[in-house]
């Protein structure tokens, strides 16, 4: 960065924001003085509208007064004097944020939206922000503050992404720069939750299921084939034998629906897998030889023939 910034302000002072505080406010953080000298002013300053508002604003006040930092309700003057912008609010509430926060950005300030949004949720963002002069960077958070605190892993896109890394580096924080597009640290997070979400859930239904049978224990220690590779790699070769295999795991899941129904429990997951499966099936895509496909030439047939097939007049 051509000047160190003084001053970091963080919009929504919950989980994410209050661990990005903790972070730099710590002994050896950010406004320790360690790398800029120890008689530069630092500041960090927060806004969560929640404040003021029952035991939730009391308990955000509380959190940031054990960091000797000023914490408001509305976004205000205060915000001009920020270097760098946190934005942690809720995705819904992410583009009412950037709207309020813009009018009092300093021109050439940064702002970081760690907000879960789509790809054009970020775009209207960087609209708002770099309309009012300040540098909007897409950030996708890729595991939990609860966990990890300001460790967390960051994925950050955009033509000043990089800048923006830098920084948070030195100051601690786990960043990767993802490229120059806005909205595609996003997409990442996006399209990770689809996995990652859709796990959560067929968990539920799967280990619910295993519970009520007894054989939990058993269940959970049958999944070696899952830890012997890369996960990445797993999961690319089930896509890969989906376009080979669909027709029998249909047929499978046909059985575990049956499984699950004679446990009580409604097949919610199974039976959208079992859509899916019958959706390959009727595309016909299965190759006469049997021969597995490479990735590129499954994601290919699976994208023209199954998921997105063209329509016809």
């Amino acid at each position: 960065m051509e000047q160190e910034p003084r001053v970091v302000a963080l919009l929504g002072f919950g989980e994410a924001g209050s661990a990005i505080a903790r972070g730099l406010a710590a002994p050896s953080g950010w406004r320790s003085g360690q790398s800029a000298g120890a008689n530069a002013r630092r500041e960090i300053l927060a806004i969560d509208i929640a404040v003021g508002r029952g035991a939730r604003g009391e308990a955000l006040a509380a959190a940031a007064r054990s960091l000797d930092m000023p914490i408001a309700a509305a976004y205000g003057a205060a915000l001009a004097a920020a270097d760098i912008v946190f934005s942690a609010v809720p995705g819904e509430n992410a583009e009412d944020a950037a709207r309020a926060a813009a009018p009092h950005l300093r021109p050439g300030a940064l702002y970081l939206d760690l907000c879960t949004v789509t790809s054009a949720m970020a775009e209207a963002d960087r609209a708002v922000i770099e309309a009012a002069g300040a540098r909007y960077v897409d950030v996708a958070v890729m595991g939990s503050f609860l966990s990890s605190g300001h460790k967390a892993p960051l994925l950050l896109a955009g033509p000043d992404a990089g800048e923006a890394a830098e920084w948070l580096v030195v100051q601690g924080f786990v960043a990767t720069v993802l490229g120059p597009r806005p909205g595609s640290a996003s997409g990442v997070k996006m399209l990770r939750s689809v996995l990652i979400k859709g796990i959560e859930a067929l968990a539920v239904e799967s280990l619910v299921a295993a519970r009520e049978q007894g054989i939990l224990d058993e269940v959970l220690g049958c999944l070696g084939d899952v830890d012997a590779r890369p996960f990445r790699d797993y999961l690319t070769n089930l896509l890969q034998t989906h376009v080979v295999h669909a027709h029998r795991r249909w047929e499978e899941m046909g059985l575990v629906a049956q499984t699950l129904g004679e446990t009580g429990i409604e097949p919610l997951m199974t039976a959208a897998i079992q859509r899916s499966h019958r959706r390959t099936i009727d595309a016909g895509i299965a190759p006469a030889d049997g021969r597995v496909p490479d990735l590129d030439t499954a994601l290919a047939l699976l994208t023209d023939r199954v998921v997105k097939p063209a329509r016809g007049d």
